[in-house]
């Protein structure tokens, strides 16, 4: 970077530069304030569109509602709780009254289980009471009390715990902060129910939470780098103007990172919000690194004239491979096919660039504009503790010689170790269950907890029978008690906590000689001809099937195809809190729904097929691609890493020297996870889940040590060519950068 004049480019340009960037600084600062308020979570969004489950999903949700559904219970809701029907009216008030409110109509439709069972016992079912909440229970209404079997003594049903569910409308898709707040003002100033009671549930509260605690965690993380990086470097750098670049240099990569994001216009997610910290880590290490050359300058020439342009000539070659290698590394994580792991890969690999350019540009301008006073050489020896003395007298010093002394004990200890942590990488298990994401104490896990023990599992899987209406021969009637039969087969799982169906909401399916109920034994003894009474049940369902149509399990579609059909769908509801390994619920399933379908196909049967859905499976999908994604994406990271290493440093062995150390920290990190999750089963205390949010860890511990390593293996090489032998080059590395390596380490 010098030029023929003996001045170099920063001791010219130094104001110019400093001006652009001031310039750029409300952009930035704007643009980082509005990424953080524009954080959107929604775990239907990140598989991507191509997968079979995503589409079969969608074709799921052209049909049908209910899954984005919001339950609100509290304590003290029960059958005869007034306050129940009245939050029902206050969010979604009749047609006629709708017109006359201000703010716009959140929700379609509202479900409480007193409007439910009115229904079921209301003409044309005219189900008994106690039929109607039998059918209900584990759905909208609770169990019977503690104790008491349903329709026991002592089994109240006005005392039933139940809920009101609500079903979104696009309003409130386009603003899910809004339509829960909703929820809670009109409960607490309108129906005299405290905040402090109030329990909800649903998909879409899952998303709520997600972002809210994001925004939390991300200020506290800021706050936190800022002590945390200020107290390291003060620590690492004794001198209050170099710590004071150094945090300013990654704060504004910090702040750049995520206004990137904001004028690309992708909204942030949870994933996205740890970016900024790993550029900030990056950015600091890189400074402290500058920093140090810096200080090694003044200390050889005492020329205080052009040292900052003198130290980045320095460090602009390990500077540049490192952030090279670390963006590369960062950009192949844009193989994944989960969309938030692709968006971070790409945005960090962009902070990452982001922060060299503000390390080459903003460090050294303001080196040269503001030089530190700093006690060198002769001066710090007379001079008190706080001055910078070579490190030839520090601790490290020796623990470098000792090591190089003995250093194939150490490379034999460090693989030992490798080897014997990393095999836990076979006891590794992945998690993308929410509720993980959350800490024990977070609101939402005891709005769930106290959901599923009061109420009943709350996460839909759904079950698609697709009929084909051409070649399908099964009557109305044959159909609907295909559903039932299907129904009661899934309900026998652990697993299932309810499900519900058009036959939960139907008539009762019992007649004839096949029946078992009252009306079955009515006909036995009257000596009805049951297939007459099978076709007359068939006519008045048939009859009745637009009201089947109007709710939320029966509907009429096009396949794919092009050909009619009839989806029925069955909801099976498990549990949120419980981990529920979603593969072999499936298979689960299938076991009991296969055999019936076998069974039908043996009769001649045709057109009968069956889906499986909902946003359980499509989560599962995404934790697996997760998984294998991420092990992708960091054999690649490794073999770019190496090959960037062996072009560079014109020798094989330069990359596999680099690649050990890089892999050190990912193999301690998951082969440590997997250990701890090997334990903790054999002990029967839970387990040690990878789960989105650790899985992020070794890519920035990466970073890190790329970084440092690439330093180390410069100087040794310098040393090689200036003819030391190796032990000698070593030790020569650790004067030029062991300081600043540990001290990045500790930022």
């Amino acid at each position: 970077m010098t030029s023929h004049h003996g001045h170099n480019v920063y001791q010219r340009f130094s104001v110019w530069i400093m001006a652009v960037l001031v310039f750029l600084l409300p952009l930035v600062v704007v643009g980082a304030i509005k990424a953080k308020g524009n954080n959107r979570n929604d775990v239907k969004g990140w598989l991507p569109l191509e997968y079979p489950e995503t589409q079969t999903y969608r074709f799921f949700r052209r049909n049908f509602q209910g899954e984005e559904f919001i339950l609100v219970s509290w304590d003290g809701c029960t059958m005869a709780d007034p306050r129940l029907e009245l939050l029902a009216q206050k969010l979604l008030p009749p047609p006629e009254e709708a017109s006359r409110i201000e703010r716009p109509l959140y929700f379609k439709t509202a479900q409480t289980g007193p409007r439910a069972v009115d229904r079921m016992t209301g003409e044309p079912l005219n189900l008994d009471r106690e039929e109607a909440i039998a059918r209900l229970t584990g759905a909208i209404i609770g169990p019977p009390p503690e104790g008491t079997a349903a329709g026991e003594e002592g089994d109240d049903l006005d005392a039933r715990q139940t809920c009101l569910v609500l079903t979104l409308s696009d309003a409130a898709r386009a603003n899910l902060h809004g339509a829960i707040d909703l929820i809670k003002s009109v409960a607490a100033d309108e129906c005299g129910i405290p905040e402090a009671s109030l329990h909800m549930g649903g998909p879409p509260v899952d998303n709520v939470s997600i972002d809210r605690a994001g925004q939390t965690s991300v200020t506290i993380l800021f706050g936190l780098s800022l002590v945390v990086g200020f107290i390291v470097s003060w620590w690492s750098l004794k001198s209050k103007s170099l710590v004071a670049m150094v945090l300013a240099s990654g704060v504004y990569s910090m702040f750049s990172s995520l206004a990137v994001v904001w004028y690309s216009g992708y909204p942030v997610d949870a994933i996205l919000l740890t970016m900024p910290s790993l550029v900030y880590v990056a950015t600091t290490s890189g400074a402290i690194h500058l920093a140090n050359y810096y200080r090694d300058q003044l200390a050889e020439t005492g020329v205080v004239e052009g040292a900052a342009g003198r130290a980045v000539h320095h460090a602009l070659l390990p500077l540049t491979l490192a952030t090279g290698t670390t963006a590369v590394g960062l950009a192949t994580l844009a193989v994944s096919e989960l969309v938030p792991i692709r968006m971070f890969g790409i945005f960090s690999a962009v902070g990452v660039v982001v922060s060299f350019l503000i390390l080459v540009f903003f460090m050294p301008a303001l080196l040269e504009l503001f030089p530190p006073k700093l006690k060198l050489g002769k001066l710090a020896e007379e001079e008190t503790d706080d001055a910078w003395k070579p490190i030839e007298s520090s601790p490290w010093w020796a623990v470098g010689e000792w090591i190089t002394r003995h250093n194939g004990l150490v490379t034999a200890a460090c693989l030992l170790v490798m080897a014997g942590v990393g095999y836990g990488l076979t006891r590794v298990e992945s998690s993308v269950q929410l509720m993980r994401l959350f800490s024990p104490k977070a609101r939402i896990r005891q709005d769930y907890h106290w959901l599923e023990k009061n109420l009943g599992p709350l996460v839909p899987m759904e079950i698609l029978l697709r009929v084909d209406q051409e070649t399908c021969s099964l009557t109305f009637l044959e159909r609907m008690e295909l559903v039932g039969r299907i129904q009661r087969e899934i309900d026998v799982l652990d697993e299932v906590g309810s499900s519900l169906s058009t036959v939960t909401f139907g008539r009762s399916l019992d007649i004839g000689g096949g029946g078992d109920g009252i009306g079955g034994a009515a006909a036995r003894a009257i000596g009805f001809g049951s297939r007459t009474k099978r076709s007359v049940l068939n006519r008045r369902l048939v009859a009745h099937r637009d009201e089947f149509l109007a709710g939320d399990y029966l509907r009429e579609a096009e396949s794919p195809a092009g050909r009619q059909e009839e989806l029925w769908r069955i909801s099976a509801r498990v549990s949120a809190t419980k981990e529920v390994d979603y593969a072999l619920f499936k298979r689960d399933l299938q076991s009991k729904i296969d055999p019936i379908l076998a069974e039908l196909d043996a009769d001649g049967v045709k057109g009968v097929s069956v889906d499986y859905t909902g946003l359980v499976p499509l989560v599962y999908k995404a934790q697996h691609s997760l998984l294998d994604g991420l092990t992708v994406g960091f054999i690649y990271d490794f073999a770019i890493i190496v090959v960037v290493m062996i072009v560079l440093c014109r020798a094989a062995s330069a990359g596999l020297v680099l690649l050990l150390p890089a892999a050190f920290p990912a193999l301690m990190v998951f082969g440590g996870m997997g250990w701890g999750n090997a334990l903790l089963k054999s002990l029967d205390s839970g387990s040690l889940l990878i789960d989105i949010g650790t899985v992020m860890a070794p890519s920035v511990a990466l970073g890190v040590t790329v970084d440092d390593v690439v330093h180390f293996m410069l100087w040794f090489r310098k040393g090689i060519a200036d003819g030391l032998d190796r032990k000698q080059a070593t030790m020569l590395a650790y004067k030029g950068c062991a300081r600043a390596m540990y001290q990045s380490w500790g930022v």
